[in-house]
């Protein structure tokens, strides 16, 4: 009854009534932006690789399962940044491989306020595998899959950002795919699957609490997913930062089919220049039924010889 359930759920995705959102979604966002927004290249000051595991779903069998490696770094006395991430998302039958090459020009304000804005290429591969063993074909005279074994398609895109740094606080807006590719593989119905655009704002800060051999800051976040023909998403972050090493924080995801999506539980710790992180989701939807909830983990290294202090957010950012 799972596998029906699921495998239900998963060509709808390529129906016209599709509605939802197709780019996935992480719960270290405000960690992994640059995935989010190309103008976030360089805006650390220092070269900085980040990877990211997530695992939706647990117990639901063929549910999203993310990985994803990034890089970007400052050039030219800091004037420019360029940036280059690679995903890859398991879905179902579906297997899907995105690189973006990313690059931001800096604008100095003043001292305290600097704007990247920035641009971004990218390649998708898109690859569907209907003889999966575990595979189970509810109609077997759907168009969709009665000519197709393994289908594959290869788009192109390109989306743009920006991205304000103003002393303890941050704030980016972006849309990281502006063409609406079709990547259904029903060529009775040519649009039947489209690519929509996402448009993501994004903001954040650091509030100093105490000073002194402890040191504590409230860090909170947030990130907003909008999508035409599709529900708004909202993801809320609230953090506390003891001693420049160790964040502990609790997060709100707006959506699903009752008081929200998910209630979201992070942990991270910075040894010298290395970020280890790890997440774990609640699901509030009915989906609660059917899996034990998500985990995410990531892996941050900053290549800078200083230790950032509290005053500068790109510490935590």
């Amino acid at each position: 009854m799972m596998r029906n359930i699921y495998f239900t759920f998963i060509f709808l995705m390529f129906a016209n009534v599709m509605l939802g959102q197709q780019e996935a979604h992480y719960t270290h966002f405000m960690y992994n932006t640059l995935a989010l927004n190309p103008a976030v290249a360089g805006s650390k000051g220092h070269p900085t690789i980040l990877a990211l595991y997530r695992k939706q779903w647990i117990g639901f069998e063929g549910a999203p399962e993310n990985i994803l490696a990034s890089f970007h770094t400052p050039l030219f006395n800091n004037r420019v940044g360029f940036g280059l991430t690679l995903a890859n998302d398991r879905i179902g039958v579906t297997n899907s491989w995105n690189g973006s090459m990313a690059y931001a020009y800096r604008v100095k304000l003043d001292d305290e306020t600097t704007v990247n804005i920035g641009i971004q290429g990218s390649i998708k591969y898109f690859g569907i595998d209907f003889n999966k063993p575990s595979t189970f074909i509810l109609d077997p005279g759907d168009q969709s899959i009665l000519y197709n074994d393994l289908a594959d398609k290869y788009v192109g895109n390109f989306g743009a950002g920006l991205y304000l740094n103003h002393k303890t606080m941050f704030f980016g807006a972006s849309v990281p795919n502006f063409f609406p590719n079709t990547i259904g593989v029903d060529n009775t119905i040519p649009d039947a699957a489209v690519e929509t655009p996402h448009f993501y704002i994004m903001a954040g800060g650091l509030i100093p609490l105490s000073n002194g051999a402890t040191s504590i800051a409230l860090r909170p976040s947030g990130l907003a997913k909008i999508v035409k023909n599709a529900p708004f998403d909202l993801d809320l972050n609230l953090s506390l930062v003891f001693n420049n090493a160790f964040i502990a924080g609790v997060s709100y995801r707006v959506g699903g089919d009752g008081i929200g999506d998910s209630v979201d539980f992070l942990l991270h710790y910075r040894i010298n220049n290395i970020g280890l992180g790890i997440a774990y989701d609640y699901t509030l939807s009915d989906l609660n039924d059917y899996n034990n909830g998500s985990v995410e983990a990531i892996v941050v290294y900053d290549f800078v010889k200083e230790r950032l202090d509290m005053a500068n957010p790109r510490f935590f950012f």
